[in-house]
C-alpha cells in the first residue's frame, strides 16, 4: 500500500456495538477498515497482505477460530485482541503489550494504533529482561542498514533474529535468502555465493548466478558463518566493502545492494586468533552483535514458547493442542535443554504424534527427555564463561594431556627396567647343536676356544636372519631401535624383515 494512501485495519467481530463503535473511533482517527464477522473471507484477505493491522475480538469469537486466524496471518502484521478477562490460553500465545482491555479507553487505543510500526516483534517470543531486550534491539537496528552478527548455542533460535530484522525493515518486501555455510562442501560454497561463469569449473555446464545477485536490494543471512572458508571470506569482505561480487570464472563485478545478517555459534574471537577467521571480517560483520541466549538461562519463558510451539503443531499436524500438567511444565523448566528451543520443539511434536493423551504430566515428559527433566549437577571440569561446544573441547585437550602425561611416565619404567636388566649389546645366535662336554672343559682348562669344524659353521643369511630375530624379540618389536642394536638402516631393516618373512 502507498504511503498517501490511509493505512488499512481488519477486525474480525460477530455484530455488536464495539463493532461499530471501534469502527467509528478508529475512522475518525484516520484509518480505512473493513469489518467481517467470518474467518474464511478475513484468511483470504490477510494472504493478499492488504492489511497493515490486525484486530480480534475475544470476547465474541470462538477460541479455536481465533487460534486458526492467528496461525494462518503473515507474520509482519501486528495483532491485537480485545479481552475481558485474564490468563486464556490464547493470551499465553501474545506477547502482553497486544492485549487490549474492554471497555475500550480511546487514548489508550490511539497510543497502541500510533506506535504498532515500532512495536516489538512478537515472534521473539518470551517476557524475560533478556528477551524483552533483544526485541528492542531489533526494532531500533532493522530500518538501518547495517551488517549485524548473531551469535548463540545451536538451536537457540538466532534465525528469528535475523527474520525478525528483515521483517521490520525497508527492504521487508524484498528476497530474504538463507545459506548455512557449514551444510554445503567448501568447494561449492563460493559457487552458491557469488555465482559461475560457463566453464569456469569441471561441472559449470551454464552460467549461474549466486545468493547475492538473487538477493539484491533484499537480505542475505549467512548461518554458521564461522565454518566459511578464507577464500570465501576474503570475497565476502568485498561484497561488504565494495558491494559488487565477482562471479567464479568472470572479472567482471556486479554491483549488489544487500543487507549481510551473519549468525554463528563459535567464538569468532578465538578463530581470529587461531587464523581460521579473518580479523578484517570480524570486525566488518559486528558492526552491531546480538546474543541469543540459550533456553536454559530463561526458563520462565518456556510456558509463552512451549504454548505457541503447540498452537502452530496443532494447526500444521491437524491434531489437537496437547496441554502440559503443572508439574510436567515445571520439569520442562527444570531441564538443562542442551538443544535449547529446537529441542523443544521436536519434544512437542513428538508429544504430539506419540502421546495417547493430551494432557501430559512429568511421568510423560521422561521417557521423551534426554535425561531426568531436573538437572543434575556436573563434576566434570567446565571453564566458566565458555560454550559447550568450548568446554568440551577444552576437555578434549585435558584428556590428550593426561594420556600424553601417562605414556611418559610409562616410557620413563621401561627406560628404568632396561637399565637395570640391560639386553645384550650384540644378538648371539642360539645354536640348537648341543656342546660337547670335553669341549667345555678344554676351553675352561686351556682358555682357549676349540677349532671349528666344518659342521659348526651356518649359512650367513642364517645368522643375519636369526641375529634379526633376536634383536626384535629383545626391543619388543620396536623397529628403530632393532635397527640401531643391529648397526643398520631403518630402511634396511624393513627389507630384511620383509625378505626374512619376519
Amino acid at each position: 500500500m502507498s504511503t498517501d494512501q490511509k493505512e488499512a485495519l481488519i477486525i474480525v467481530d460477530q455484530p455488536t456495538a464495539l463493532g461499530r463503535d471501534l469502527r467509528a473511533a478508529l475512522e475518525e482517527l484516520g484509518w480505512q477498515t473493513l469489518v467481517t464477522n467470518s474467518v474464511r473471507p478475513a484468511r483470504k484477505l490477510l494472504s493478499e497482505n492488504q492489511f497493515d493491522l490486525l484486530i480480534l475480538d475475544e470476547t465474541t469469537l470462538p477460541e479455536v477460530q481465533l487460534a486458526d486466524i492467528l496461525s494462518d496471518r503473515p507474520e509482519k502484521i501486528p495483532v491485537f485482541v480485545i479481552t475481558t478477562q485474564d490468563g486464556t490460553q490464547l493470551q499465553t500465545t501474545l506477547d502482553p503489550d497486544a492485549l487490549l482491555s474492554y471497555p475500550l479507553i480511546p487514548a489508550e487505543l490511539q497510543d497502541a494504533l500510533t506506535q504498532k510500526r515500532t512495536r516489538p516483534d512478537t515472534a521473539i517470543l518470551g517476557r524475560s529482561d533478556a528477551m524483552q531486550q533483544i526485541r528492542e534491539s531489533v526494532a531500533q537496528i532493522a530500518p538501518t542498514p547495517v551488517s549485524v552478527l548473531i551469535t548463540g548455542e545451536s538451536g537457540s533460535g538466532k534465525n528469528l533474529i535475523a527474520e525478525a530484522i528483515h521483517r521490520q525493515s525497508a527492504r521487508s518486501d524484498e528476497p530474504f535468502l538463507i545459506i548455512n555455510c557449514g551444510a554445503i562442501p567448501e568447494t561449492l560454497l563460493e559457487s552458491e555465493l557469488f555465482g559461475h561463469e560457463k566453464g569456469a569449473f569441471t561441472d559449470a555446464r551454464a552460467q549461474r548466478s549466486g545468493i547475492f545477485e538473487a538477493a539484491n536490494r533484499g537480505t542475505v543471512f549467512l548461518d554458521e558463518i564461522g565454518e566459511m572458508s578464507l577464500s570465501a571470506q576474503v570475497r565476502l569482505l568485498r561484497v561488504l566493502d565494495a558491494k559488487e561480487v565477482t562471479r567464479l570464472g568472470s572479472t567482471a563485478p556486479i554491483a549488489v545492494d544487500v543487507r549481510v545478517i551473519a549468525a554463528t555459534n563459535r567464538n569468532l574471537q578465538q578463530a581470529v586468533a587461531e587464523g581460521k577467521f579473518r580479523q578484517d571480517l570480524y570486525q566488518r560483520l559486528r558492526v552491531i552483535e546480538i546474543e541469543m541466549p540459550p533456553l536454559r538461562t530463561h526458563p520462565n519463558d518456556i510456558p509463552l514458547i512451549a504454548q505457541n510451539i503447540i498452537q502452530k503443531q496443532s494447526a500444521e499436524l491437524r491434531m489437537p493442542p496437547i496441554e502440559f500438567a503443572p508439574d510436567a511444565m515445571n520439569a520442562l523448566k527444570q531441564y538443562h535443554w542442551p538443544g535449547n528451543v529446537r529441542e523443544l520443539i521436536n519434544l512437542i511434536e513428538r508429544l504430539m504424534v506419540l502421546s495417547k493423551t493430551r494432557h501430559i504430566s512429568a511421568l510423560d515428559l521422561a521417557q521423551y527427555l534426554q535425561t531426568s527433566p531436573v538437572t543434575e549437577p556436573s563434576y566434570l571440569p567446565v571453564l566458566a564463561g565458555k560454550t559447550p561446544a568450548e568446554s568440551d573441547r577444552d576437555l578434549l585437550y585435558w584428556a590428550i594431556l593426561e594420556v600424553a602425561k601417562d605414556i611418559k611416565e610409562l616410557k620413563a619404567y621401561v627406560m628404568q627396567s632396561m637399565q637395570t636388566s640391560p639386553p645384550p649389546s650384540i644378538p648371539v645366535p642360539i645354536y640348537d647343536a648341543p656342546i660337547e662336554e670335553t669341549e667345555i672343559t678344554e676351553t675352561v682348562g686351556a682358555g682357549l676356544k676349540p677349532a671349528p669344524t666344518e659342521k659348526d659353521i651356518r649359512p650367513l643369511r642364517e645368522l643375519e636372519r636369526e641375529a634379526i630375530a633376536n634383536a626384535l624379540r629383545v626391543t619388543g618389536g620396536h623397529r628403530e631401535r632393532t635397527a640401531k642394536l643391529l648397526g643398520m638402516a631403518v630402511r634396511t631393516l624393513y627389507r630384511k624383515i620383509d625378505q626374512y618373512d619376519l
